[in-house]
């Protein structure tokens, strides 16, 4: 299995071609920001396209949860020592049409440098964008990694496991969302690794209290990562660890939770106050209730069906899967906090991800919907039934279309 996962993250870093937005490009300013051991990003301000940002008494701020960033403040250190090495080559090369970025992110950023009078040339920055896209594939793999643990819990075979990796890293929104520094992965890590830890506690009790405290941990710091995970998060927590652990989940919570309040009291000037409140772009995400203010169904089509073709069912089918295996097999633990986080985000003025045009929003739930591969795979594959190779091939073929759908519609976003 460390094979299969290596090479899934190998792909990954193939794939990747460094910045593709303003959105990675904001965590990415913040992640520098921290650092230094700032929380403003007026130095940075150039990687958001002035697009992903908030702005307080005429300082510059990422609008971002902060999460994403604090993860990635190691790779941002190490990148940064190599950031003068490799411009130095390039110069000496005189090749300074290195970017680490793609072709449209590099004009814009280009043109709006040029028109603001703020940013280096983005071939400073090839040791950070290089180190930054190491650190995406590997907080992925270990996405992977507590994904094959869980799933071998909950005694699916190794063949289904491998199935299941190949199926979350190649064939969903994970595995593109891996290349790149949005927040949706690290999210999805932190949620499957509290699901693993829950689940653990509920095998080992004479660890339980320590492996609760963890799962506390771990959920605070994705909510850290999006606010909204607030929803599947405590909902998880509420029914995966018994009422008594509560208090050491709340206990393991607190510290992120602490550095989360503190953050926004430094940037924003308030632990109550975020990003979103003082974007310098758009109105409607200052007002947090006009944010989830979209129509319900509509919603659901565009996150769950082909709406926009930027849903599930257009995109990558292959959840479906997932999601009819976690109804079949009376997973309610895990599948009733997905529930309600895609109920809430149905709400969303923009549940296609604004230009992404995809579901990008769904991404942090897809390792624990590929809990449902389990009772698919002992159901109806595992064991001796008349159309067990039909269903197997068909799961492939699913795998397959799944694959090129979530692959093609993600590089047309990037590079379109």
């Amino acid at each position: 299995m460390p094979a299969v996962i290596v090479g899934v993250a190998c792909v990954w870093l193939a794939a990747g071609t460094g910045l593709v937005s303003s959105n990675d490009g904001s965590h990415l300013a913040l992640a520098r920001a921290f650092a230094r051991g700032e929380v403003a990003i007026d130095d940075d301000v150039a990687l958001t396209l002035w697009v992903d940002r908030a702005v307080v008494d005429g300082r510059q701020y990422s609008d971002r949860p902060p999460g994403t960033a604090a993860a990635a403040v190691p790779a941002t250190w190490a990148g940064g020592r190599l950031d003068p090495v490799l411009w130095e080559d390039a110069q000496a090369r005189h090749d300074t049409r290195v970017r680490p970025a793609g072709q449209r992110y590099a004009e814009t950023y280009s043109i709006r440098s040029r028109r603001f009078g703020v940013g280096v040339p983005l071939a400073m920055l090839q040791g950070t964008v290089l180190a930054i896209a190491a650190h995406c594939a590997l907080v992925g793999a270990l996405g992977l990694v507590c994904l094959e643990r869980w799933l071998r819990l909950h005694g699916l075979s190794f063949v289904g496991r491998v199935f299941a990796v190949l199926g979350v890293g190649l064939a969903t929104l994970f595995g593109p969302y891996a290349t790149v520094l949005f927040s949706h992965v690290t999210s999805g890590t932190l949620w499957c690794a509290l699901a693993l830890a829950c689940a653990l506690a509920d095998r080992d009790p004479p660890r339980a209290r320590s492996l609760h405290v963890a799962a506390g941990l771990l959920g605070g710091w994705a909510v850290a990562s999006d606010y909204s995970m607030i929803v599947p998060i405590g909902l998880h927590l509420a029914l995966a660890v018994p009422w008594r652990s509560w208090p050491w989940a709340a206990l393991g919570a607190l510290a992120p939770a602490a550095a989360l309040a503190g953050y926004h009291t430094a940037a924003f000037g308030s632990w109550r106050s975020i990003g979103y409140d003082h974007h310098a772009n758009f109105a409607f995400a200052r007002e947090r209730g006009s944010t989830l203010a979209g129509d319900l169904l509509a919603g659901l089509w565009v996150l769950l069906g082909a709406g926009r073709g930027a849903g599930v069912l257009a995109q990558a089918p292959l959840v479906w899967l997932g999601a009819v295996g976690l109804v079949v097999g009376k997973r309610w633990r895990e599948g009733l906090p997905v529930l309600a986080w895609v109920l809430v985000l149905a709400f969303h003025r923009t549940p296609w991800g604004g230009a992404t045009m995809d579901h990008r929003y769904l991404v942090p739930a897809v390792p624990i919907v590929a809990l449902g591969f389990a009772p698919i795979w002992q159901r109806w594959i595992e064991r001796e039934h008349r159309l067990r190779r039909a269903i197997l091939m068909g799961t492939i073929v699913l795998l397959l279309c799944s694959a090129v759908l979530a692959w093609s519609n993600f590089v047309a976003m990037r590079d379109g």
